[in-house]
């Protein structure tokens, strides 16, 4: 249910459309790229320990969910979906962390991660 009313919502305000819809592994795996990239542009350590925090658990989410999809090598699946992301982020230039897309993709990494359960902040360090 909660994932019929994440895509629903995703398709509302125009994220997706029906043709562009994809596994959810690899919606995981690129929210763990938008993480990634966010990383390397960041010099507070609090900050840095938080994006990598999440980038692991939505690694390992989007490797379980790949899983669960049937990918035959989930690991490698999740790896170049993440990576192919960063890279996209990466080409855009350093100044996209400030751009209301790379806001928007934050937002949706997170509304995505509470729904899906996915706990993005660490209760303790």
């Amino acid at each position: 249910m909660v994932r019929l009313c994440l895509a629903g919502l995703a398709f509302t305000l125009g994220l997706v459309s029906p043709a562009m819809a994809q596994p959810f592994s690899k919606s995981m795996a690129e929210c763990a790229g938008i993480y990634a990239f966010g990383r390397d542009y960041v010099q507070s350590d609090d900050v840095v320990y938080l994006l990598e925090f999440g980038q692991a658990k939505w690694m390992n989410a989007a490797i379980i969910q790949a899983q669960g999809e049937g990918v035959s090598n989930p690991a490698a699946h999740v790896d170049a979906a993440m990576k192919a992301k960063y890279d996209e982020w990466q080409g855009r230039g350093v100044l996209v962390v400030l751009s209301e897309d790379f806001g928007d993709w934050r937002d949706y990494c997170r509304a995505f991660g509470a729904a899906q359960g996915i706990e993005l902040n660490p209760t303790s360090r």
